[in-house]
Parts: structure tokens; C-alpha cells; sequence
């Protein structure tokens, strides 16, 4: 399962100075180990994203006692019996995250079923680090596929507001030029995403991660976008669908070759994304209710690399 970069990323990659850093990342993660599968084995919850009949992301979420991901063999991750809401064929992303110990891995792929369970056939598999996860924990520890019930809504919608003002972890679906969605991990200090519901424009900062850019190239490239909003305390969540643009702001002075990046700040500005939105969907239930917890402190650009290394 080798990870390759397409035009757009490696555009972006460019603009930043990181082809060095992505270029080590994609060989080092390449292929699935131990490591990986223990990511995969200790999730509690796992987002799905796959195109409807008209190419745009909906959200899925799978939330219950770890493991919701298991591997099979040298690329099928098999999901739970009963997962609904995935067609057989369709090519999906999903991303498998602890949010309580801040671990998460990636896979992308097309949905096929094993012996009467869905499964991922993975293209491409990968880890990332532990930088800006809020911890949270469920208040439930049963299996549950989400969301029970889909509404569109109106983009001046009160809670809605109330959620944004808050929100502090989030999911980024793109996909590449050849189709195959990608999910990953958006957080940021509580309320980093901004909503204009007059003009529908749906923006936030895009953080300093490990110089691959998968999701910001994809967007460079295709511009299709969902955005995932939890409302943890409810397990809701604000699905906002429509065409992304990513804007690079910083370049580093250096050809930048290492996946961590030491900052004095801790929520450093890599770049800007924003979404002209057409759609935004209340998905009810989408994942099992969790809390907040504030013991625990998150993890930034500025915590020692020892924390911020995947573990």
C-alpha cells in the first residue's frame, strides 16, 4: 500500500517547502505494521466519508467499545456486522481515532464485503500525530452506527451557532482526482471554525502538520468538501457540504525534512480553507454521546516532539 502524492498535493507541498518531509513520510509509512494496527484496535470511534449518487461526501460514523476496525489480511480492515449506510463498491475514507488517548490512523479505499462484512480494500493507510485532539470520552460504550436521521438546515439555525462557538474537534472529507475520499482530523482552539451564514462561507486555519498536505491537496485539486462539526454533548453532528479552497501562508525558509515541526506558538498558521457551502445537514446520532475531558491537556505545536509523536 504505497502513499503517492498527486498534482495537487504536490503543489502544496512545494509552496510550503515540505517535498522533503512529505516525501520521507510517504516512504516510511507505507505499508501497514504493528504499530498501525494497534492504532486501529484501540479506536472507539471511526468516520466514514463515501460520495452519494450525485458525488457529494456524506459522514458516517461508527462509535461503541474498541475494535470498530480490524484488519484482515494485507489490505481489507473489516467493520463491525450490521454497519449500515456504506454500499458495497463505493470507494470511502475513514479515519480510526482515540480521542481520550490521541491516536488516529487513516485509510482509504473501496468498500467491499468478507464473508457478509463490510469492508475497507485499502489503497492507502497511514498515521498521524497527536497534535491537536481535545480529549473526550463516551458516556456510552455500545456499539452504535450514525447518524439515525439526516435534516437539512437553515445556515442561521441557533444551535448550530451555539456549536460553532465551541467546537474544538471537526473532520475534513476531501477526495482525490481519482475518487477516492479521504477523512481527516481538524481541531483547533474551542470555536476555530467560522461560519458566515449570510454568505454561506465556511473558513478556518489550517494548522502546521507533518508537510504531507493529503487533505489540502486534494482540495487544491478537486475543490469537493465536507466538513464535520461534533456537538459532542448531544452526539450530533453539522455536516456542511460544498467547494473548497486552500490558500498556503506559510513557506519555510528551509526545505523542511522532519514530520514534526517545533513552534513557539501553539496553534500556528500553516494555511486557509475555506468552503463556499451548499448544504448544511443536521445528522442526528451520529455517534455516541461523550464529555469533555479537561484534565487532560491538549497536545499543540509547541508541546515537546516526545508528546506530539504518535504512541
Amino acid at each position: 500500500m504505497p502513499l503517492s502524492y498527486h498534482t495537487g498535493q504536490i503543489e502544496v507541498q512545494t509552496e510550503a517547502n515540505s517535498r522533503p518531509a512529505a516525501d520521507m513520510l510517504a516512504e516510511r509509512l507505507a505499508g501497514r505494521s504493528s504499530r498501525s494496527i494497534s492504532f486501529y484496535e484501540s479506536a472507539d470511534l471511526l468516520v466514514l466519508a463515501a460520495p452519494d449518487a450525485s458525488g457529494v461526501l456524506r459522514f458516517t460514523a461508527l462509535s461503541g467499545t474498541a475494535p470498530l476496525l480490524t484488519p484482515a489480511d494485507d489490505e481489507a480492515l473489516l467493520l463491525p456486522k450490521g454497519t449500515s449506510g456504506l454500499r458495497n463498491g463505493v470507494q470511502a475514507g475513514a479515519i480510526a481515532i482515540d480521542l481520550e488517548q490521541r491516536r488516529r490512523a487513516r485509510a482509504n479505499g473501496r468498500i467491499v464485503l468478507r464473508d457478509g462484512r463490510p469492508a475497507i480494500e485499502a489503497a492507502e493507510e497511514l498515521i498521524n500525530c497527536r497534535k491537536y485532539i481535545a480529549p473526550s470520552v463516551a458516556l456510552d460504550a455500545g456499539l452504535h452506527c450514525g447518524p439515525v436521521s439526516r435534516e437539512t438546515i437553515a445556515p442561521v439555525d441557533a444551535r448550530l451557532r451555539s456549536v460553532l462557538d465551541t467546537v474544538e474537534t471537526a473532520f475534513l472529507a476531501s477526495v482525490s482526482p481519482e475518487g477516492r475520499p479521504d477523512v481527516s482530523h481538524k481541531g483547533g482552539p474551542p470555536g476555530f471554525i467560522c461560519f458566515d451564514p449570510e454568505s454561506r462561507l465556511l473558513s478556518w486555519l489550517e494548522l502546521i502538520g507533518n508537510g504531507m498536505f493529503k487533505s489540502a491537496g486534494n482540495v487544491r485539486a478537486t475543490g469537493v468538501v465536507s466538513m464535520l462539526a461534533l456537538d459532542l454533548a448531544f452526539g450530533d453532528a453539522y455536516e456542511f457540504s460544498g467547494r473548497g479552497e486552500y490558500r498556503s501562508e506559510l513557506r519555510y525558509a528551509e526545505p523542511r525534512d522532519k514530520g514534526l515541526w517545533p513552534s513557539e506558538f501553539a496553534f500556528p498558521t500553516q494555511g486557509v480553507m475555506t468552503v463556499q457551502v451548499d448544504e448544511v445537514t443536521l445528522l442526528r446520532g451520529l455517534i455516541r454521546p461523550r464529555q469533555r475531558v479537561e484534565s487532560i491537556v491538549k497536545i499543540t505545536a509547541c508541546s515537546p516532539a516526545e508528546d506530539q509523536v504518535p504512541r
